[in-house]
């Protein structure tokens, strides 16, 4: 059986996390390291769980650089689920707080917490509403936006699922590490912003449409979106300040 190879992606965490069981058998401490694997075999895992349900290396969750926490299923034979819905294997599947995550006969919670002593520009919420952002995107357009024509095509023909499809599919190139922000956006990117590697500047409230403002001012420093439709298409936004 091959050993988990550790994502290049992955990194110290930036927050403080735990997963309490809920039958409250166990809770385990998950915000020390960047990544811990869930398996019946004590060599290969870090959360033992002593069931014949569970494989020898079941599941890892994996803390990404950009401070969100991820959940793979290692092609394990009964599956991952998170919130009831079996994810697919070998794929990262982010988790927010209060995900519940079920392996075998054991299902967790996810707690996250701010961390003591990490870097408050990325985690730490604001004292005062924050009254402007600095964020780049990636968009792809679809026929029925406002604007159905940009720099990459004349006239945009694909529906709302084809972009995104792409978007979804860019998502994961950046989530795995595959590819830079800037770098994708400046060949992908339906906007004229993509000569600028997506960078749109520092904007306030009410310069955006509604739906990209909230998902952008919603954002941490270094942290990215997922889809996000508006009028122009389907967005992957980016926090850069």
């Amino acid at each position: 059986m091959a050993t988990f190879k550790i994502p290049e992606w992955a990194a110290e965490p930036r927050q403080a996390a735990s997963l309490q069981a809920i039958d409250g058998s166990d809770t385990q401490d998950v915000g020390r390291q960047s990544h811990y694997v869930f398996g019946r075999d004590l060599a290969e895992s870090t959360i033992l769980i002593d069931d014949p349900c569970v494989s020898r290396r079941h599941g890892a969750l994996v803390h990404h650089k950009d401070g969100r926490i991820y959940i793979i299923d290692l092609a394990s034979r009964t599956g991952v689920s998170i919130d009831g819905t079996r994810i697919p294997p070998n794929k990262p599947t982010k988790l927010k707080n209060g995900s519940r995550i079920t392996i075998g006969p054991r299902t967790y919670v996810l707690n996250c917490e701010v961390a003591p002593g990490a870097p408050t520009t990325a985690i730490t919420p604001h004292k005062m509403p924050l009254s402007q952002v600095r964020a780049s995107h990636l968009l792809v357009k679809h026929r029925d936006v406002r604007n159905p024509r940009s720099w990459k095509e004349p006239e945009v023909t694909r529906s709302q699922e084809e972009a995104l499809a792409m978007i979804k599919a860019f998502e994961e190139q950046l989530i795995t590490g595959q590819a830079d922000f800037a770098a994708l956006a400046s060949v992908e990117s339906h906007c004229s912003s993509a000569k600028r590697g997506g960078d749109l500047g520092v904007f306030g409230h009410g310069q955006m449409m509604k739906a990209f403002e909230d998902a952008a001012f919603a954002l941490e420093v270094g942290q990215m979106s997922g889809p996000v439709f508006t009028d122009s298409g389907v967005h992957l936004i980016f926090r850069t300040g």
